[in-house]
């Protein structure tokens, strides 16, 4: 079930460990969620990125608007996510990373839902949103933290992160996972903000 902010589900409020964060490693726990996801491989912010992006928020609005709202379901459009499905980014062209870019959505949203909205984009737009998918997952324990700045730079908080877990016998577990707070057409690079979380586990 998901709570409820002034009758509108909010995830950020929600859920605001996982969607806030300091420049200060912490740790927390991502229980299980539910999303729109698109998985491609190809370089982050190339056009096939930004198609995806397109589509996943044609589709959550149309949602949101013409199918959940009037049923009484309404949520706010929640921030834009992606997890990177790399086992070696420094030796991976970025022409080859498969990604998922992902927006989180409520558990209450069904496949049906999804597929009404989809043919209503169709009869819009014209918009073939078929790859965008319903999707549920949990990440568990996690490490986390907030990055400032341009996305090419955001190497450098992978690192802490590995240092961390290294130093508290804890390794990789899953996918690194980036939450996009700031708007990049609004925002200057520098001033970028961008939640940086990595899965964890105890080494074995």
């Amino acid at each position: 079930m998901n709570a409820r902010t002034e009758d509108k589900i909010d995830f950020t409020k929600i859920h605001k460990d996982l969607y806030s964060a300091t420049v200060k490693i912490k740790e927390v726990n991502a229980g299980r969620g539910t999303f729109l996801s698109i998985e491609a491989i190809g370089a982050p912010g190339g056009p096939e990125f930004q198609a995806a992006i397109g589509k996943l928020y044609a589709l959550a609005y149309t949602t949101k608007f013409g199918i959940s709202k009037p049923k009484g379901l309404d949520f706010k459009v929640c921030c834009l996510e992606c997890r990177y499905h790399i086992e070696d980014p420094e030796k991976t062209p970025k022409e080859k990373w498969r990604w998922q870019l992902m927006i989180r959505i409520p558990d209450e949203v069904s496949a049906d839902d999804l597929e009404q909205a989809r043919q209503e984009i169709r009869r819009r737009k014209e918009l073939e949103t078929s790859a965008v998918q319903r999707v549920e997952f949990e990440e568990g324990r996690c490490l986390q933290v907030l990055h400032v700045g341009p996305y090419d730079q955001v190497g450098v908080v992978y690192e802490a992160l590995l240092k961390h877990a290294a130093d508290r016998s804890l390794a990789p577990s899953g996918a690194a996972h980036e939450i996009y707070i700031s708007d990049p057409g609004r925002v200057p690079p520098e001033r970028l903000k961008t939640i940086v979380r990595l899965p964890v586990a105890e080494k074995s």
